[in-house]
């Protein structure tokens, strides 16, 4: 809270009362500092209050930093030597109560990180009860923290800097500023234990599945309000193409084969025929893959593309090379079935 007019004050000892009087008004509201920056953390699964307090916090350090940017100008004449020593003072008191709200912020965003991590060891660390592809929870809170980070990016990264020329954070990634460093340690952490966790499933169409559903999801939510993180993201691009490849390759890529390879001729009994390995392959790998649940719309289009891309062309030249007039499947119904895959 900034009060104007000081300057409008008639005469030194006005002025010298008017400085008196701000000084006590903001010893009285600096008292508030104190009980949001001592105010408890509760980190609980999903819940609000350690983002509710470090919002507190930051904008108690905003209200601060403005102060403090402002102070000088409450008073436009010459000050009395008086006046000169309440603005010193206070100038000295709201950079110590600044100082002592970074350093609440950071601590408590500490807390919040090491939360995250400690339930990311829990979660991904357990063996896995049941497959799925759908998002891990670890991804969710990684990118939760992610995103309130972004939203408070010209709060938060001062603050940053300021503890890692302190020596209290050291930035893995030297060539980027400590905010962006920040991000990618988080990221690159649960792409680490995702990959480690898909480890473990049995099914590798499902493994890769699971690993471009999450990361998707962490390159969708990588915005960043300058240029600064375009390197990591250009490396979960590429993770994310990688694992659309191999998940291709294992899932759809062998029935294609059975008709671009054409390793068994047509003989008179169907089911030696290539055409009906196809068409048996297929069955049984949409039937498997229907219901399998990808959550992001544009993926599952994505997705749907890919696949449609890599089998119904080879489909079509065969049955058009081979004049094949009876089908089980034509083309068109071919594409229709695939756009129901991955609804969940």
């Amino acid at each position: 809270m900034i009060l104007r007019g000081g300057g409008q004050t008639a005469g030194s000892a006005d002025q010298f009362k008017f400085a008196r009087f701000f000084q006590e008004t903001m010893l009285k509201m600096l008292g508030f500092v104190d009980v949001v920056i001592a105010s408890e953390v509760l980190v609980r699964d999903g819940a609000p209050e350690p983002y509710m307090k470090l919002s507190n916090l930051l904008g108690v350090h905003g209200a601060l930093s403005k102060t403090l940017s402002e102070i000088w100008l409450l008073f436009h004449s010459p000050p009395s030597a008086e006046v000169e020593r309440i603005e010193r003072e206070m100038v000295s008191l709201l950079s110590a109560k600044e100082a002592k709200a970074g350093e609440a912020i950071w601590g408590t965003m500490e807390e919040i990180r090491t939360c995250i991590l400690d339930s990311m060891e829990d979660s991904l660390g357990t063996p896995v009860l049941q497959e799925s592809p759908d998002l891990h929870k670890a991804t969710l809170r990684v990118m939760t923290h992610i995103k309130f980070l972004h939203r408070n990016y010209f709060s938060v990264a001062p603050i940053l800097n300021e503890v890692a020329s302190l020596g209290k954070y050291v930035p893995r990634i030297v060539d980027a500023s400590p905010f962006v460093s920040l991000v990618v340690e988080m990221v690159s952490c649960v792409e680490e234990k995702l990959a480690k966790r898909s480890e473990s499933f049995t099914d590798q169409s499902l493994r890769f599945l699971f690993l471009l559903n999450n990361t998707y999801f962490i390159w969708k939510h990588l915005d960043y309000p300058t240029s600064s993180l375009n390197v990591h993201v250009a490396t979960v691009t590429r993770k994310f193409n990688s694992y659309m490849d191999r998940y291709i390759q294992v899932s759809w890529a062998p029935m294609s084969s059975c008709l671009s390879n054409n390793p068994t001729p047509m003989c008179f009994w169907r089911n030696y025929s290539p055409l009906f390995k196809f068409e048996s392959e297929f069955q049984k790998i949409y039937t498997t893959q229907e219901k399998w649940k990808v959550p992001d719309p544009e993926l599952r289009k994505m997705l749907r593309g890919a696949i449609t891309e890599k089998i119904v062309p080879v489909y079509t030249k065969y049955i058009e090379d081979n004049s094949v007039a009876t089908l089980k499947f034509t083309p068109h119904k071919l594409e229709e079935m695939l756009k129901e895959l991955f609804e969940g």
